[in-house]
């Protein structure tokens, strides 16, 4: 063991800050134009709402169909920040507990609708383009082992693996075209709301290098690997990818 691990010491009580970049699954966007809207169609929204249609066929001066659903939702990468508390048994190994928020978007999901006057034939379609957008808040809690592989080098390997639940609330999702902008509801009981929350559940595995900044500081640098299950869809766990930073103090 190296002296300055020794005045490194992390043994017993110990906090500190994290910061990260998660990339998640692209099945989970799914909850912004299928999956847990099982009544949600786009037609409803802008064809058989008849104030919603009447508003897009005055805009394009021209009546329409729906040309091509939702498709191809994915998120975009989300900082997360949260804060960890350890207890170190000895100076390679502890428990502790994560706490984490995010705030996750999607982009990409398009659809289109086709101008009916205005297409000749279906080889020359008038099409115009719409998205669905979404954004949402994680609140994610980890309890889990850690575990550094020490040696004569201050910088070492090291492991986690955890139980982890996480609350997701839904921002805001909508459809937007033209000069429309219209919130997707959702129906339990049969109530509308145009927000929508869940409690997930799974594990996580994190591993990467311990690296010491200063005599009372250490970094934890590593990929976290996160499957959980919203019970939205048919698919039991998504896979989340995470690259994590943590300052112990």
């Amino acid at each position: 063991m190296s002296t300055f691990a020794q005045e490194n010491d992390k043994s017993g009580l110990n906090y500190g800050v994290r910061i990260g970049c998660l990339w998640a699954d692209k099945s989970e966007a799914k909850l912004y134009y299928a999956g847990a809207k099982e009544n949600f169609k786009l037609n409803n929204i802008l064809i058989s709402n008849s104030t919603n249609y009447t508003k897009l066929k005055e805009y394009y001066n021209d009546d329409f169909s729906i040309s091509e659903q939702p498709h191809d939702a994915k998120y975009k990468s989300a900082i997360a920040i949260g804060a960890t508390l350890r207890y170190n048994f000895s100076e390679t190994f502890g428990l502790f507990i994560n706490g984490t928020y995010l705030s996750p978007t999607i982009t990409n999901c398009a659809f289109s609708i086709k101008l009916k006057s205005k297409s000749t034939s279906t080889s020359n379609n008038v099409v115009e383009y719409g998205v669905i957008t979404g954004k949402e808040t994680r609140f994610d809690i980890d309890l889990g082992v850690h575990k550094t592989f020490a040696g004569s080098s201050p910088y070492a390997p090291y492991i986690e693996a955890a139980l982890s639940g996480s609350f997701l609330k839904m921002k805001t999702n909508e459809v937007v075209i033209g000069n429309l902008t219209q919130s997707i509801l959702y129906y339990s009981n049969n109530e509308a709301n145009n927000t929508f929350s869940k409690f997930g559940y799974g594990a996580t595995v994190e591993g990467g290098l311990q690296i010491p900044l200063a005599q009372k500081f250490m970094l934890y640098t590593g990929l976290k690997l996160a499957a959980v299950h919203y019970g939205i869809f048919d698919n039991t766990f998504s896979l989340a990818k995470m690259i994590d930073l943590t300052i112990i103090l």
